[in-house]
């Protein structure tokens, strides 16, 4: 009855720790939910073999969990945990936007120092039957080497459930990811999509596709925080005609002027990736640290092409220009490109109310479209980029500001079944939404205006290129979404 007892113990301590290790897939809501236990867990099991000092375990377990989520939770949420780690300057740059992590960290804390008290508890009242802990332990990696991963299908939770026994912890991943890592300052990997990993396959950029000539008098390039495709091809068929018709409701002014075309690439990596991706055809983080911290130079430079046929060029940013790597930030990643102009938070707050819908020092991304129309009416050739931040995790949709009350409900009731249950991946898709609608606006309200009458420097932009920087990483919201691809949005003046 004892040994009974302890077994029913064990089975209760294994599925705690399966919790614990397996809940930032289940919050993901990955298509793919793989059960297993860490090979620091099975140690700390047969160190029961050893000692009856279940302090060890105590103090090992948790050390296990603090190391699974300094490393796992950044690899899951900024795509590479090493450029997670480069960007730490952020909390000091606005500590106060952090009070609420922190909080919430020193919660977690607390509930694992809870849920691992609770597993000791449960190992010291098995008494002599302790035993069977390290056992399990044995027979897991019996298992583990010899016994094929079980695969389960289900279409109600699930479309595949793979019980793996012990896990390799992305150790592979990791290493790869500091191979990467380090590459970076040496050498520059030029932009490519393969069908194999990509779905599709190009070795360009789409700017680099669409703006690297002297075809126009004025191109713009906005790159949208945050904006991806969702991974079910009929809901991102629905988002872009929703889109489609924003711009047709700007009636004959934008229609008749300009035409939309959509289309994907894929990406690789974080923002600062697609910024190089953008700007310098570029395929990852270690190329643009190469480019801005050693200076080694790509084969294209659109911002360097247009200085040298005759363009004025303008980059906006819509937070502070600190932001960056803590070894540069964005001012100097847009200087090392050679805009002529440039313009931040520091410059914008001035003039615009500041935005306050993430952790970011920033105004509407909406002021900062504005002020790129406004500057490249001075100028009969311009090339204008522009970086958008308001929908950055953490994101939460500012309601007093940015809700048309009818519109919200009635877009989200019509059209998106993905975004019915998570209200967080709406308001974020809704928000970017509404800034391509103003982008479409202000192009319309400029076709008019200058609508019959002779070219002059306050003539629109002939040129617009909307594009996603990368697929939307927060944890509530991420499972939705297709992480290799990124929309985009061509709109070109008629000729």
């Amino acid at each position: 009855m004892q040994l009974l007892s302890a077994i029913f113990k064990l089975f209760l301590l294994i599925a705690i720790q399966i919790l614990i290790e397996q809940a930032p897939q289940l919050i993901l809501g990955h298509p793919e939910v793989v059960v297993n236990l860490s090979f620091i867990f099975i140690i700390n099991c047969g160190l029961l073999l050893f000692t009856s000092n279940y302090r060890w375990f105590y103090i090992l377990q948790y050390i296990s969990l603090a190391i699974y989520a300094i490393v796992l939770v950044p690899q899951l949420f900024f795509f590479n945990m090493f450029n997670f780690y480069a960007r730490m300057n952020y909390i000091f740059l606005s500590p106060g936007n952090f009070i609420i992590a922190f909080v919430y960290l020193l919660m977690v804390a607390a509930l694992i120092t809870g849920i691992v008290w609770l597993q000791v508890k449960l190992m010291k009242s098995m008494g002599r039957q302790v035993y069977v802990v390290p056992v399990f332990a044995g027979l897991l990696l019996i298992a583990e080497l010899f016994a094929p991963p079980a695969e389960f299908l289900s279409a109600r939770v699930w479309r595949k459930l793979i019980i793996d026994y012990i896990g390799n912890n992305n150790i592979e991943q990791i290493q790869k990811d500091y191979a990467k890592f380090s590459k970076g300052k040496k050498s520059i990997t030029p932009y490519a999509c393969d069908a194999a990993n990509d779905e599709l396959t190009a070795s360009m950029a789409p700017s680099m596709q669409y703006l690297y000539d002297t075809n126009a008098k004025k191109d713009f390039l906005l790159l949208m925080e945050s904006w991806g495709e969702l991974g079910e091809p009929r809901e991102q068929e629905k988002l872009m005609t929703h889109i489609r018709n924003l711009f047709n409701q700007h009636g004959a002014a934008l229609t008749n002027n300009y035409i939309l075309e959509m289309g994907r690439t894929c990406f690789h990596g974080n923002t600062s990736s697609a910024e190089g991706r953008e700007m310098l055809n570029m395929n990852d983080e270690e190329s643009y640290r190469a480019f801005l911290e050693h200076g080694v130079k790509p084969t294209h430079n659109i911002t360097e092409y247009k200085n040298q046929h005759g363009y004025h060029t303008i980059a906006g940013f819509t937070a502070a220009k600190q932001y960056g790597s803590n070894s540069s930030n964005a001012e100097g990643f847009r200087r090392a490109l050679g805009f002529k102009s440039r313009f931040y938070y520091e410059e914008l707050s001035k003039h615009y109310p500041v935005n306050k819908e993430n952790t970011y020092k920033a105004v509407f991304d909406e002021n900062l479209i504005d002020s790129i129309l406004n500057e490249s009416k001075r100028y009969e050739k311009v090339f204008a980029y522009a970086l958008t931040i308001n929908t950055h995790t953490p994101f939460r949709l500012d309601v007093n500001n940015n809700i048309d009350g009818r519109f919200y409900y009635k877009v989200k009731g019509q059209l998106f079944k993905s975004f019915k249950e998570n209200q967080q991946a709406y308001d974020q898709y809704y928000r970017i939404a509404s800034i391509i609608d103003h982008t479409f606006k202000r192009l319309a309200e400029g076709a008019a205006t200058t609508a019959g009458q002779p070219a002059t420097t306050a003539t629109p932009f002939d040129r617009v290129l909307i594009i996603g920087d990368h697929a939307n990483p927060d944890f509530r919201t991420r499972g939705l979404y297709n992480m290799k691809t990124v929309p985009f949005l061509m709109i070109r003046r008629k000729k």
